[in-house]
């Protein structure tokens, strides 16, 4: 029987990230000891403690970096049960920041991570999908969406005020969109960014810089634009929503399978309604967020401490 939950991620966190691992961390403390393990010398005594060795230790891991060590766990602990978890691609992160020889490392983890009989936990069905489809069939997955548990608010009508939550220069992409509304239509909201470039400024975007309570930002806005290119389950949209404002985002991975009504996506490729024809009309339609988007806002309501149970059982820690 686990009693004990053992977190391994050895850098600092930050933003939704670190919201979302404090969750998580409640949620495993209502069911047993959770440990943070955040150097090597801490995992070193964890391959060595009794717990480990008699089963009573779940370990999770956030990276495929560290494969070696956790092929190595589970050849002297086969008993402990090791959980991946896969809140973004790694590989795609990598090679956008053109990093390739990282890309082809995390590759040849990932595949030895599957091959000792980790559990993949996947924050999102696009991200599963794109893993089977590089990895084959992975014998232990489940989803793990960054879900609330509580009813969300009313969700205010787009009156021209947009939310972007990223840097320059990342997979979130917020390049595409500031071109894309470069007529200057809408006020723009840029959080997280750690500069301005010159050439990005323009007088219809408000640069905020790095922020500390973004779920408040966003009550200044009326819309959160989604435009990543590699990305799990966004925490943000999760606070964009608690805080009354809604969200579009495009057709393509990593948001292919988000159930978000087609009347609150855009095309990046330009073979349909871009983002500023999309902006355009949900402005003059006043469309009513809750509405088109029933799917989505139901499982964002849904029970984050009851799927983290689920996906961690007591009982042999098996992935649901």
């Amino acid at each position: 029987m686990i009693t004990t939950y053992a977190i391994v991620h050895f850098w600092p966190l930050g933003g939704g990230f670190r919201k979302r691992m404090e969750m998580l961390t409640g949620a495993l403390g209502s069911k047993g000891r959770v440990l943070r393990i955040r150097t090597l010398e801490a995992m070193l005594r964890l391959a060595r403690s009794r717990r480990l060795r008699a089963g009573q230790v779940a370990v999770l891991v956030y990276t495929s970096l560290l494969a070696p060590m956790v092929a190595l766990l589970r050849l002297i602990r086969p008993a402990a049960p090791v959980y991946y978890m896969v809140r973004g691609d790694e590989i795609t992160c990598a090679r956008y920041a053109g990093r390739r020889l990282r890309a082809w490392v995390a590759g040849r983890f990932q595949k030895m991570l599957a091959a000792v009989g980790c559990r993949f936990v996947f924050a999102s069905e696009d991200l599963q999908q794109a893993f089977l489809e590089r990895l084959g069939a992975i014998a232990r997955r489940c989803v793990l969406p960054n879900t609330l548990g509580r009813p969300l608010p009313p969700i205010r009508p787009f009156d021209g005020r947009v939310a972007l939550v990223g840097d320059f220069g990342s997979v979130k992409n917020i390049e595409a969109v500031l071109a894309g509304l470069s007529g200057g239509e809408f006020h723009v909201h840029l959080y997280g960014n750690r500069s301005l470039p010159p050439q990005w400024a323009r007088p219809w975007l408000h640069s905020h810089g790095p922020v500390e309570d973004v779920p408040a930002r966003l009550r200044d806005c009326t819309l959160l634009v989604l435009s990543s290119l590699s990305e799990g389950f966004p925490n943000v949209l999760v606070e964009a929503l608690q805080a009354g404002c809604g969200v579009v985002a495009h057709r393509d991975f990593p948001f292919r399978r988000l159930p978000l009504s087609p009347a609150w996506r855009f095309r990046l490729d330009g073979h349909g309604e871009d983002l500023r024809q999309v902006l355009s009309r949900l402005r003059r339609q006043r469309r009513d967020f809750k509405a088109d988007n029933q799917a989505l806002v139901r499982l964002v309501e849904s029970d984050w401490n009851r799927r983290v149970r689920e996906v961690f059982q007591a009982a042999g820690g098996r992935a649901a």
